[in-house]
């Protein structure tokens, strides 16, 4: 897997846990200890690689018979930032000690 797809599957990865924090039900749909590969609709060349790179990880998994579960992601949406109560400041604040 090339390093602009393992950023993505990182990325994912990072967006589904957060998913199934927000919807913890949809975790009923996967059996305990699966193996979850993460696919990506819009980009098939990253889903064929994801699941290459799913079929070699499981050449060495200590569960000979783990279940596997794709999950595919139809959509992000964009990153918005988090940042409330912005100000730009003409002199550095006290706190900042200079």
């Amino acid at each position: 897997m090339s390093d602009f797809y393992r950023a993505k599957l990182s990325e994912l990865t990072m967006e589904f846990t957060r998913y199934l924090i927000q919807h913890p039900e949809f975790s009923e749909r996967i059996p305990d200890g699966a193996q979850v590969v993460l696919l990506d609709r819009q980009d098939p060349v990253y889903s064929l690689q994801a699941m290459e790179f799913a079929q070699r990880t499981r050449a060495t998994d200590d569960l000979t018979n783990r279940p596997v579960v794709y999950v595919e992601v139809g959509e992000l949406a964009p990153v918005r930032s988090r940042l409330q109560k912005v100000r730009v400041l003409s002199l550095a604040p006290a706190y900042a000690g200079v």
